[in-house]
């Protein structure tokens, strides 16, 4: 039977998962968390076998957490679920130590697939990962000198959220954000937000490219 823990600040989705996982016969969800804090707290002191954690959540992000668990226990195993495919956020959740990635599109048939993977000490990227990833050629070469945390607010910042929305998804000061920011951009020799953009679409980095 594979254990099944789910992080996710939306109940008609997190329910949603839970009746879908529940239905199937070697699969228990074994708890469900609003916020990353009761999450960090139940999961370090009893991992289950794979955890379905969503990326955007109010107190904390998905990565953060997974980072800070994965620290705890270098043998956690999580399927990060984000509206983003962007190869730099595909990548970012792979360096914070996801086994699977999947994206908000996926089907059911895909989550269930996915869990069961992970579950047998596999790894698991849906098709929009697994497409930006082949598709990038030279991409996370390009952004070797970010760290996951800059990987994160770079893709957010070329996708057009303001330094404001994302110190508030990503639970950060606004001043921490600008420091990242200015950060990015003396690593990849770009002076502005707009030259980050051209810097994402020389490289194929957006969605949809």
């Amino acid at each position: 039977m594979i254990a099944v823990a789910l992080v996710d600040d939306h109940v008609v989705v997190r329910s949603g998962f839970a009746q879908l996982l529940n239905l199937e016969p070697d699969i228990e969800v074994v708890g469900q968390y609003s916020a990353a804090a009761p999450a960090w707290t139940a999961l370090t002191k009893s991992a289950p076998d794979v955890t379905v954690l969503d990326v955007a959540m109010p107190d904390e992000s998905g990565l953060s957490l997974l980072k800070r668990l994965r620290q705890h226990n270098p043998k956690f195993r999580a399927i990060i679920l984000s509206i983003y495919d962007t190869t730099a956020f595909v990548q970012s959740a792979l360096d914070a130590g996801a086994c699977g990635y999947l994206t908000k599109r996926c089907g059911p048939e895909e989550l269930v697939q996915a869990v069961r993977t992970i579950g047998m000490g596999g790894h698991y990227l849906c098709t929009d990962a697994f497409r930006a990833l082949r598709h990038a050629g030279q991409p996370s070469k390009a952004l070797v000198s970010l760290t996951p945390r800059e990987c994160e607010i770079f893709t957010l910042l070329v996708k057009g959220e303001s330094v404001r929305h994302i110190a508030e998804f990503l639970q950060l000061s606004h001043k921490t954000v600008h420091v990242h920011r200015a950060n990015i951009l003396g690593k990849l020799q770009c002076e502005s937000t707009v030259d980050l953009v051209h810097f994402a679409l020389e490289h194929q980095l957006l969605a949809g490219q």
